[in-house]
């Protein structure tokens, strides 16, 4: 090395020369080489970046594929569970029992089970259709297609509710799908009760799902045809699906293979619990790419704006430095020593150095005396911070400051575990927090915390998705400080977990799920109880099922709404239509009330003995009788009037029986007029008092 470095070798001259080259550059040169120098690593670092980022939007697709294949597994698999529920509870009727299908066709009418969404469908263990609800009446029934025949014998085989693939029906011309579930009699096959769902269901299903218009959404059944498709369902519907996907639908996971219509597609695929079916979500491969290449796009064009705005930046700095230096320079008529290859600039200012060291001797000592003062308040500082960092640490939570000038965030290293992040690599911006947030509440979130700059005050909770899959609950509290003077706005507050409370929440909706299924499920044992044991064709019988149906249809609304209530107009026309003849002999008016749920009982059974007395004795014994319910809401009851309308000429009873006595317990300033246009009925409900006090008025007789 010291060969090559003498005087007389090619190598030392070029040295040489670099050097006094170097040390004829300004200070202003050599801040515009050094920038040059560092932006060169830097454009490999944005190469890196932009590369990463495409990686990432082509890992987030297919996230999000494979999420919504999921999800809408799911709602196929809630669709199908409330068709499935509905047959086994008709399933276990004393009247399909009895092979009396007259009977149990008007039972399946009641409960609903017969409408535009399904039909029912009954067969003998051989195949042989002994009732189809769709059908006209008179027509020849025939038997069953082959594939309801095949899910049929899978059902009678497991003994559990089988779902068929899809067939053109025999009746309706339309693509079905058929929920089988076997009843036994002495242990062995007897009928077969069958819903049949139209696929049409289940395109509706899709449409509701809200995703990105390029994708593609299908469900294939188990012989490998379309169910639904989204887009161009009408010409899909019953189509074989493509076999690229047939090939691929016992596998969950992505995909990729051609389309029915030849474009190539990446697909996920998820498979509901209760069938043999196949959902699948995919993007035409075009579109995947043209997603990618937008975001390598924008992240270039982003890239090389801030590499254009650095090296701007850097000179500018450049000049702001080398400017006072050239003053220096000038003004100075002692350069002082230096050595040759230090920039002139430096040499000027090593003369004011030499004056200025005797000033900076004696500042040592002042600042020595700081020095330790500073120590002390450091260490007494760090001690607080240390108290404070333990009990974020174990009270899962994190505290973060706002600058309103920046818009930037300072986050602990607490909060940035919460979310996820390592220590440290938090950037600060609002978007950069607000893309950690989970897609669901993000406008939520946001919108939070843009009210917060207005309030003063933050109060919102919001998920979290972490690396590895799991979410997180953030409930975040933070308050904005008081301005001092003319200072920029600042918000300091704190981010806390509480997934583990949310989970509790969760258990505790379950349990009570769970529970109302139960009741139900009480109910429905009960009922089936007093159609086997009781005189079939006894009016009490009849009376006591009848009050136990109204009993169980108002647990189902509230089971529906969560246990929060029930609709009042909807509680009226659930009760009175299994008496009505027409839906037009009913008509109800007044304001949306929510019924709370200790009340909810009690008004339904007063509604149900209205309904009952007006089907033996009113307005609904003929086809022209009307019954008109109105209602309004007082600042302490609900009143309610009932009106029969149409019908024979009202009596009052000549014994007080089990609806009167429930209405006398149940009501206040009950009010009956019997005349020849029917009856009217008028009664109020204590309203505040059973929110706040309880129920008003044990119902001895109903419990």
């Amino acid at each position: 090395m010291r060969e090559l470095q003498r005087p007389g070798s090619p190598l030392g001259g070029a040295l040489a020369a670099m050097q006094r080259s170097y040390g004829a550059l300004s200070i202003k040169g050599r801040l515009l080489l050094l920038a040059g120098i560092l932006f060169l690593p830097c454009v490999g670092l944005i190469a890196y970046v932009i590369v990463s980022m495409a990686q990432s939007a082509d890992a987030s697709i297919r996230r999000g594929l494979s999420y919504a294949a999921q999800t809408i597994s799911g709602a196929v698999d809630a669709e199908l569970r409330r068709y499935v529920t509905l047959a086994e509870v008709l399933g276990k009727s004393p009247d399909l029992g009895a092979d009396d299908l007259k009977e149990f066709e008007a039972e399946a009418r009641r409960v609903g089970a017969v409408s535009g969404e399904g039909w029912i469908i009954v067969s003998d263990a051989s195949g042989r259709l002994l009732l189809n609800t769709l059908a006209p009446a008179g027509k020849p029934l025939g038997a069953r297609t082959p594939e309801g025949l095949r899910s049929q014998q899978r059902a009678f085989v497991s003994g559990q509710p089988s779902i068929s693939d899809i067939f053109t029906g025999p009746n309706s011309g339309e693509w079905v799908a058929t929920v089988d579930v076997p009843v036994f009699k002495d242990g062995k096959p007897f009928r077969c009760l069958s819903i049949a769902m139209p696929a049409a269901n289940y395109t509706r299903l899709l449409a509701q799902q809200q995703l990105p218009a390029d994708w593609l959404v299908g469900i294939m059944d188990g012989q490998g045809r379309y169910v639904s498709r989204i887009p161009k369902n009408a010409t899909s519907t019953g189509q074989i699906a493509s076999a690229g996907w047939r090939a691929t639908a016992r596998a969950e996971g992505i995909a990729e293979f051609p389309s029915i219509e030849g474009d190539r597609v990446i697909n996920a695929n998820a498979r509901p619990q209760l069938s043999d079916w196949t959902v699948g979500v995919g993007i035409k491969q075009g579109a995947f790419a043209q997603a990618i290449s937008s975001t390598v796009q924008t992240a270039t064009v982003a890239a090389t704006t801030i590499c254009a705005l650095a090296l701007l930046l850097a000179a500018g700095i450049g000049r702001s430095i080398a400017r006072p230096l050239e003053s220096i320079a000038v003004k100075s008529t002692n350069p002082g020593e230096a050595a040759p290859s230090d920039p002139p600039e430096v040499r000027a200012l090593n003369a004011r150095l030499a004056a200025a060291e005797k000033a900076q001797a004696e500042s040592a000592a002042i600042l020595q005396e700081n020095f330790g003062m500073l120590a002390k308040a450091r260490d007494d500082a760090s001690r607080t911070a240390e108290q404070l960092k333990l009990a974020a640490k174990y009270g899962r939570l994190g505290t973060f400051i706002w600058d309103g000038q920046s818009g930037t965030s300072h986050w602990s290293d607490e909060i940035e575990e919460l979310y996820g992040l390592k220590p440290g690599t938090f950037p600060g911006t609002y978007d950069d927090w607000l893309a950690l947030v989970h897609p669901e509440d993000q406008a939520h979130a946001d919108r939070d915390n843009q009210q917060a700059l207005i309030t003063g005050q933050l109060d919102s909770e919001w998920r979290v998705p972490l690396p590895d899959g799991s979410i997180r609950w953030i409930e975040a509290r933070a308050r904005m400080l008081p301005r001092e003077g003319d200072g920029d706005l600042r918000m300091i507050g704190v981010n806390i977990d509480v997934t583990a409370a949310k989970e509790a929440d969760r258990k505790r909706e379950l349990l009570v799920h769970e529970l109302a299924h139960r009741v139900k499920n009480s109910l429905a044992v009960v009922q089936s109880l007093a159609h086997q044991l009781l005189p079939r064709h006894d009016a009490k019988v009849r009376d006591f099922t009848s009050r136990l149906h109204a009993l169980a249809t108002v647990h189902s609304s509230l089971a529906e709404n969560d246990w929060q209530g029930a609709d009042l107009s909807a509680l009226i026309e659930s009760q009175v239509a299994p008496f009505a003849g027409a839906p037009e002999q009913l008509a109800v008016s007044g304001p949306t009330i929510l019924v709370p749920v200790e009340l909810t009982t009690q008004l339904a059974l007063v509604i149900h003995e209205m309904a009952c007395n007006a089907s033996k004795y009113g307005a609904l014994t003929t086809p022209s009788g009307r019954v008109e319910v109105t209602w309004s809401l007082g600042p302490d009851a609900l009143h309610m009037r009932w009106q029969e309308s149409g019908g024979p000429p009202a009596k009052e009873p000549p014994v007080l029986g089990f609806g009167s006595r429930l209405m006398t317990r149940t009501v206040r300033h009950l009010q009956r007029t019997f005349a020849e246009s029917g009856l009217t009925c008028q009664f109020e409900l204590p309203w505040l008092e059973t929110r706040h006090n309880g129920v008003v008025g044990p119902l001895s007789e109903a419990n």
